[in-house]
């Protein structure tokens, strides 16, 4: 029976939220990025199903999207003695290893469509090799550009297109994969590295460009590449994420005074300022991990108790998910993957939050204990 735990949400005050001045994008993007996210309402709390305890302290985790029938992709060293599997998680521990076999050594999965079908890399004797696969029903090694050596595919959206890079003898490119696992390279700034990192059914693709800057990017429909306007006092930025209707999300680091200070940040769909997401009480560092179309955006911020999971919305304002649901022991540190209904994939570890003695915080209990992975159901 899957374990269900429910709490009701507290009323709390949003923390801060910071605006910049307003910056107008190219009119050919805010042709193509027009729509306006709708506005989520605030949730009363959440139902906690637990999907998996990964007792391998050390072992590299990787979890990065879900769809919405709620399988989550990922990647995990299940076998100190083996690599680390491809994975699609489901309730109670239940995984289902993609790859298998094939390669030679560590495979994960980054995107998963709500058809089923998943796209990551995996280890080849010379390089990692970006692959999408039809789950049960056979794995398709996608196509590299001339020249190219490797590359990952990070995301995969319904129409079975994948978007992530290439690397070889151009150094590294961002790249999207037909259906039929051709590739195509994107619009690139000269000899500058690019990645893509998500993508939308309309063909919005999302990213970063640059090697000394590092620049949030977005190449609207697949067409020429635009740069995002990064937060002030923040010099490198990344979009990680981009909704059905163009809202994109990432993270800023800073310089100045913010020197190595990371920032969620929001590009609102059809151009406009950046939003800086702020932090929870007490925090400095927040990153932004996913965002839907109904605006709610997911990451992890540090805060005086240490790095918490967070749900952010225009009208709450990024509020800790501890605080919204209560698992016994359970302290959430990320939120990875928020799909259209509004469900959360969370990290987290065994421990109790803020029971530190002389005033130490949990920050870093998550490093040495087992992380446990739960799927957030907003209440009716």
């Amino acid at each position: 029976m899957v374990n269900l735990l429910q709490a009701a949400c507290l009323p709390r005050a949003p923390s801060f939220s910071t605006g910049c001045c307003k910056l107008a994008w190219m009119a050919g993007v805010a042709a193509c990025l027009h729509a306006s996210p709708l506005m989520a309402q605030p949730r009363a709390g959440y139902t906690a199903i637990e999907y998996a305890r990964l007792d391998n302290p050390g072992a590299t985790t990787v979890i990065r999207s879900m769809n919405s029938a709620n399988e989550v992709a990922g990647g995990f060293q299940r076998d100190r003695r083996r690599a680390s599997s491809a994975l699609v998680f489901f309730p109670n521990n239940a995984v289902e290893d993609v790859v298998g076999n094939q390669g030679a050594g560590n495979s994960v999965l980054y995107g998963i469509n709500d058809q089923g079908e998943v796209a990551g890399a995996y280890n080849t004797s010379v390089a990692m090799r970006p692959f999408r696969a039809v789950r049960r029903a056979g794995l398709q090694e996608l196509a590299l550009p001339p020249g190219g050596t490797g590359g990952v595919a990070y995301a995969i959206n319904e129409l079975g297109e994948a978007a992530g890079y290439a690397s070889g003898t151009a150094g590294v490119q961002a790249v999207w994969w037909t259906r039929q696992g051709a590739v195509r390279l994107l619009q690139s700034a000269g000899n500058q590295t690019a990645r893509a990192l998500d993508l939308n059914d309309r063909g919005d693709v999302v990213g970063v460009s640059g090697d000394a800057v590092r620049t949030a990017v977005v190449w609207p429909q697949k067409g020429g590449m635009v740069s995002l306007a990064p937060l002030p006092g923040f010099r490198h930025s990344e979009a990680v994420s981009i909704s059905e209707n163009g809202t994109m999300v990432g993270v800023a680091i800073g310089v100045g005074e913010f020197l190595n200070r990371a920032r969620g940040v929001l590009w609102p769909a059809g151009g406009g300022a950046p939003q800086d997401l702020g932090v929870l009480p007490g925090g400095v560092d927040t990153r932004a991990r996913d965002v839907n179309s109904r605006g709610e955006v997911v990451g992890t911020s540090s805060s005086t108790s240490g790095d918490r999971a967070f749900v952010w919305t225009a009208s709450t304002g990024m509020l800790d998910l501890n605080t919204l649901v209560a698992v016994p022991g359970l302290v959430m540190t990320d939120a990875l993957s928020i799909n259209r209904r509004g469900d959360i994939v969370v990290m987290g570890y065994d421990g109790q939050a803020g029971a530190h003695p002389h005033g130490e915080t949990d920050e870093h209990v998550d490093h040495h204990a087992a992380r446990r992975i739960f799927v957030l159901r907003p209440l009716q």
